[in-house]
């Protein structure tokens, strides 16, 4: 892609060009932001100590430089931004705008690494503007990526420090390399960002290997803006600098003067998920063959009418289900997806929500063809920060082109308002996945992080990776993982409640669980967290086909979402236990655990003994089951927000479910206020499981 440059004159948008290069990306212009009559501006957005030298920046690149005066000040600064009159990041808009219109830019490069609020504006910003936000730094260990700049060639100097254990005096002028020991000891001893993410210190990039000449400072005066005892501020004033000539081919290009550089690539990603498989204990697999067509047929029987089944707590949670987009003769998959929509919104309204309180939205669709107009017609219900989302395609019965189903917490119910937190990162960088859909990574409410479905794909690249079920189970999880960090669950993985593995083979089902089992281990381990009697509930179902033509996708929910709490009194806290109903012909087993501050979490299957099954026979010992759970945890089956049951084809059908659960209300009361979702599936985590009931 064509790519403009965000510079600040510092290493991390300096680093990031050279990213952008690594990824086959074309560098055309660099655009800066200046403060007005000043040497330095006081703002939440951008660096501008160091101004005075960009154009001088540009000329050591030979590239053209687009600059704008910050007219604007700092007018939103909340978790999210939306345009807003006379804020420094409309004047973003405005030079990024004029750049596009003269040379068709397709992308922003930006050194963002650990701030949320530069992401999120960047971000907003380019989304209007129809551009890719690059930021390859982002979430990077900072002290390896110190190092790797270090080593990769950029010469930076300190211009600015205001931190503690950084003194003006002594630390302004330090190179990278100079610096780096020190910083690595003022973060162990109090916890300061080493590449100066906490605004502990600013650079000014000297030379790099996408520069032609290098710069080199002949005179500056050091300015003590603040002699704090503890963290005074100060920085340099650059007073004269000058090029240099460097002893480079200056008509090679960016590509070529990176090549052999010791930098984390995209392509690095098989080799790193490679050395993680070789540690775990796994069965190789046979290679990969594709679901058969007879397989992955619709589930032929006709749904017919359905109603929308709706749920609202005491405590405002809320859970629509059976959202059909019915298959019609003489209507498109586009108008068929936006009568789902509509219904869609309706439903949300009269649980007395709104669209943006709706927290994770499972899409099951009739074929992945259809994606993209489903898609279409689905983000328009939706602006920032979207809910987290699960996209498959299943065997839905013959009549119904798109099923949805959502869960969502109205603040608006509760004397406190809902603490709700999104992750919505739709840069490409090397941390996890950008969003490729009007979508949000994670939600978390309350106690409770809801991760959208992660499929295996490379982070740099969006381009799912090579190999078979085995690496793609690896990566999908260090997507997991590193989400859920983000989000405040430190123990990874072992944070996770409840964990539904979709994959298009029966075949994977047993290297995706090993992965999973290998993975959860070494983060326990690493991190000391959790016991036996706290093992995640984690299923695997088959399905025809997933977004990307990935083999695998996993959709988590986590608790707790912080590490405010000790892991031994979480686990002390929290009850498990398996209930079983057993019948001539089949057996129930439901497994769960709750905890006082989290949601109910329960994963329950049913075995066939025998050929013959009544259906409703195993409605009703699944609600029994529930029953003695509802009994032993003294809670109320009513309070359930929704359940799931994936059945298998050729068992069970849509109709013969539903049927089975509207007679179970006589028997079982409580049952007629608990929505289910009713998903058909190619298969189950075991060949005698025929129903998998999970929430």
């Amino acid at each position: 892609m064509k790519v403009v440059a965000l510079i600040s004159g510092g290493k991390d948008s300096c680093y990031n060009m050279m990213q952008c290069v690594a990824e086959g990306h074309d560098i055309v212009a660099l655009a800066n932001l200046k403060p007005k009559d000043k040497d330095e501006l006081d703002s939440y957005m951008y660096q501008t100590v160091g101004h005075q030298a960009i154009e001088l920046y540009a000329e050591a690149m030979s590239l053209r430089l687009y600059r704008r005066v910050i007219e604007g000040s700092s007018k939103m600064i909340g978790d999210s931004y939306q345009p807003t009159a006379n804020d420094e990041v409309e004047d973003l808009v405005c030079l990024l705008r004029q750049i596009k219109e003269e040379l068709s830019i397709e992308a922003v490069s930006v050194g963002a690494i650990l701030s949320d609020y530069q992401r999120v504006r960047v971000e907003n910003v380019c989304c209007r503007l129809g551009l890719t936000c690059l930021a390859y730094l982002w979430r990077r260990d900072q002290s390896d990526l110190l190092k790797e700049m270090i080593n990769c060639g950029v010469v930076a100097v300190l211009i600015k420090v205001a931190g503690l254990g950084l003194d003006p005096k002594k630390h302004l002028g330090k190179t990278l390399g100079e610096i780096y020991p020190h910083m690595v000891q003022m973060n162990e001893r109090y916890g300061l960002n080493i590449c100066g993410e906490g605004g502990e210190y600013e650079t000014f990039t000297l030379d790099c290997p996408l520069f032609n000449r290098k710069i080199v400072i002949d005179e500056s005066e050091r300015v003590l803006h603040s002699d704090d005892a503890f963290a005074p501020v100060g920085y340099l004033n650059l007073v004269k600098l000058h090029l240099e000539e460097k002893n480079i081919d200056a008509s090679l290009s960016y590509k070529r003067r990176i090549e052999g550089l010791p930098m984390l690539r995209s392509e690095d990603v098989l080799q790193e998920i490679e050395t993680e498989l070789t540690d775990m204990v796994v069965t190789k697999t046979t290679p990969y063959s594709a679901v058969t067509h007879e397989e992955s047929v619709m589930n032929g029987d006709p749904c017919g009418q359905v109603d929308v089944v709706r749920k609202v707590t005491s405590d405002g949670q809320f859970w629509i289900s059976c959202i059909h987009a019915v298959r019609q003769p003489d209507t498109d998959i586009t108008q068929q997806a936006q009568e789902a929509m509509d219904l869609f919104n309706k439903s949300v309204r009269q649980c007395g929500a709104e669209m943006t309180e709706v927290v994770t939205v499972c899409l099951y669709v009739q074929s992945l063809a259809d994606f993209v107009a489903i898609n279409t017609v689905y983000k328009q219900s939706f602006g920032i920060n979207p809910p987290c989302r699960v996209c498959v395609q299943a065997c839905l019965p013959s009549d119904v082109s798109l099923q949805i189903d959502c869960y969502g917490w109205s603040g608006s119910k509760q004397a406190s308002e809902v603490r709700r937190k999104t992750m919505h990162v739709q840069g490409i960088s090397h941390w996890a996945p950008a969003n490729i859909g009007p979508y949000s990574q994670a939600v978390r409410v309350n106690n409770r992080v809801y991760v959208a479905g992660q499929i295996p794909l490379c982070a740099g690249s969006m381009k799912i990776v090579r190999g078979g079920i085995l690496h793609q189970t690896a990566l999908a999880l260090r997507h997991v993982t590193r989400i859920l960090t983000a989000m405040g669950a430190q123990s990874g993985l072992a944070s996770t409640t409840l964990s539904i593995c979709y994959i298009t083979h029966r075949n994977h089902i047993t290297p995706a669980l090993q992965v999973w089992d290998a993975t959860l281990k070494k983060q326990r381990a690493d991190c000391d967290a959790g016991s036996p009697g706290s093992e995640p509930l984690v299923t695997c179902v088959v399905v025809p086909e997933l977004p990307r033509h990935a083999l695998v996708e996993w959709q988590v929910y986590a608790d707790p979402p912080d590490g405010e709490s000790d892991s031994d009194s979480i686990t002390s806290a929290c009850r498990y236990g398996e209930v079983t109903q057993v019948q001539q012909s089949f057996r129930v087993c439901l497994q769960y655990r709750h905890h006082q501050d989290t949601p109910l979490s329960v994963l329950g299957h049913v075995c066939r003994l025998k050929d013959t099954l009544s259906v409703g026979e195993v409605i009703n010992s699944i609600f029994k089951a529930y029953a003695e759970i509802e009994e032993h945890l003294e809670i109320q089956l009513s309070d359930l927000p929704g359940l799931k049951m994936f059945y298998k084809c050729g068992i069970f059908t849509h109709r013969m479910l539903s049927d089975a659960l509207k007679a179970s209300v006589v028997e079982n009361p409580d049952v007629s206020s608990v929505p289910v979702s009713l998903v058909p599936v190619l298969e189950l985590s075991a060949p005698d499981i025929v129903l998998t009931v999970c929430h």
